[in-house]
């Protein structure tokens, strides 16, 4: 699900920029925008990229304990 939502996404913030490289702004404003809105989303879907790694394997080495009945981490 999660790798779902972040191609639709991306998906969705890549038609977003053609639609904006069509339009009649100036080069350099669209080149302005371009770059702010390349660096916001990519401050928003890092860390929920990292996190849901962090998670799998969290749940891995939680399921692996489990397996060998060790104490789970938390």
């Amino acid at each position: 699900m999660t790798k779902f939502v972040v191609i639709t996404m991306i998906v969705l913030i890549v038609i977003a920029h053609i639609f904006l490289w069509r339009s009649s702004m100036d080069p350099a404003l669209k080149l302005t925008f371009t770059v702010i809105n390349a660096t916001a989303w990519t401050i928003i879907l890092g860390p929920v990229f990292f996190v849901d790694r962090w998670m799998k394997a969290t749940r891995a080495k939680n399921a692996e304990n489990n397996e060998a009945g060790k104490d789970v981490v938390t």
